[in-house]
């Protein structure tokens, strides 16, 4: 008779990483909370998560791997979509014969693999990774045609959003853009030393929007200009200082944000892995994605920003609202959501024509009438869930709101008490 598998707390007992008394805290934790044994055992900081997975990986009897995107066949990569990935969390890394290595972000995903299975007509064998790692692959693998077929050349260009949020992370205080004819390099000097980047096409009128009052506004043809001026991203706005030089050859500006108004919180873009990874979801030609967030404003100024962040320049976009915010971007046409649910149904209905790219809408519960109707607009649907409000209640402590039939995605985005923002991506499941 074979020995019986060891369970993850023995695995982890055996590696001496656990103790008996460690066992029975995450057991109660688990009676308490649900969940699983190994994720109780990391919310207690028993255990961190990569030495769960290498014990999950123990006690199935599969490999533990750390992929990269320069040992993945594309070939084999593609033989399943970037949706498909990104939803299942998992890749097929490699193929030899007809064994094909799909390297997933749990073992329990014996599903997928038989999935892949009958796609393929291969026998798919298991490898467990990270699940940062796995999208991280995702992104870089899916990415890569991309890239060369851009014959722009952008490849590691920013725009000024992008700069701006790689400044803040690196800890830099100020960031600056540098203009000789064609020539723009964005920088900032944080703390790994000065950086510079190219800047992405279209990154000048990104700014002239982005920025009040612009550098056209108050730059002087030759000479120096210095003005206070509100940056607008993600929905919301901060305030900076800019400092130019302009001469016959080029100009350079140099931006340092202010202390941010409580009352007016700057908004932050989704972070650029997320986003990266939705660009490719709408390779497939079409998403409905749902934002939920905390605080509540938080989604619904964003919304009207998502077309401009994922969508190609030139897009047709509307924003169907039920209350007033700072404007959208241009591209976005805004029209409120107002009257009877039937009229509005109507109206919708003869918008049908105008064939929009996408439409981002806030929903309220109880709109099933409205939103069927948004449905039939677009390919692309962004939609803000706002959540039901007890007298008295704070929204941390709500259930998050459930999304409509349709949504294929849903975004939750939520500040911490220590200001900082989390940002996930998630399929829906069903």
């Amino acid at each position: 008779m074979s020995e019986a598998k060891k369970s993850i707390g023995e695995i982890l007992q055996d590696m001496g990483r656990v103790t008996q008394e460690d066992i029975e805290r995450a057991l109660e934790h688990q009676r308490r909370e649900g969940g699983y044994f190994g994720q109780a055992l990391v919310a207690l900081g028993v255990v961190q998560q990569g030495e769960l997975e290498w014990g999950l990986a123990s006690q199935f009897e599969i490999p533990y791997i750390f992929p990269e995107a320069s040992a993945v066949d594309p070939e084999t990569a593609g033989l399943v979509t970037p949706e498909w990935a990104l939803a299942n969390g998992a890749l097929p890394i490699a193929r030899i014969d007809d064994r094909l290595t799909l390297a997933v972000d749990s073992p329990l995903k014996t599903e997928t693999a038989e999935e892949l299975a009958r796609k393929t007509g291969l026998k798919v064998e298991l490898a467990l990774a990270s699940s940062a790692s796995i999208r991280k692959v995702i992104r870089e693998v899916f990415s890569r045609d991309e890239t060369e077929r851009d014959e722009l050349n952008e490849t590691d260009a920013v725009t000024t959003h992008e700069l701006r949020s790689l400044a803040h992370r690196d800890g830099a205080r100020s960031w600056g853009l540098s203009v000789r004819g064609d020539r723009a390099l964005g920088w900032y000097h944080g703390r790994q030393g000065t950086r510079r980047f190219r800047l992405r096409t279209g990154w000048n009128e990104l700014l002239e929007r982005s920025l009040s009052p612009s550098p056209a506004e108050r730059l002087p043809a030759r000479g120096e200009g210095a003005w206070m001026a509100q940056f607008r991203e993600g929905g919301g706005h901060s305030v900076v200082d800019v400092k130019g030089l302009s001469t016959a050859a080029g100009y350079e500006l140099l931006f340092t944000p202010r202390e941010e108004d409580e009352d007016e919180p700057h908004v932050p873009e989704p972070p650029e892995e997320i986003l990266d990874e939705l660009r490719l979801i709408l390779q497939e030609g079409g998403l409905i994605l749902a934002v939920r967030s905390a605080p509540e404003r938080l989604g619904w100024q964003l919304l009207p920003h998502l077309p401009d962040l994922l969508l190609p320049q030139g897009h047709r976009s509307l924003h169907l609202s039920t209350r007033e915010g700072p404007p959208p971007p241009r591209a976005i046409l805004t029209l409120p959501l107002e009257g009877p649910d039937t009229a509005t149904q109507r109206r919708l209905k003869e918008l049908r024509e105008f064939r929009f790219d996408s439409v981002a809408v806030e929903l309220d519960k109880g709109h099933h009438g409205i939103w069927e109707a948004t449905l039939e607009l677009a390919p692309v649907i962004f939609v803000h869930l706002f959540r039901e409000h007890e007298p008295g209640a704070s929204e941390k402590g709500e259930e998050p709101a459930s999304a409509p039939e349709g949504v294929t995605w849903i975004l939750d985005v939520e500040k911490e008490t220590d200001g900082a923002w989390t940002w996930s991506l998630e399929p829906v499941e069903g």
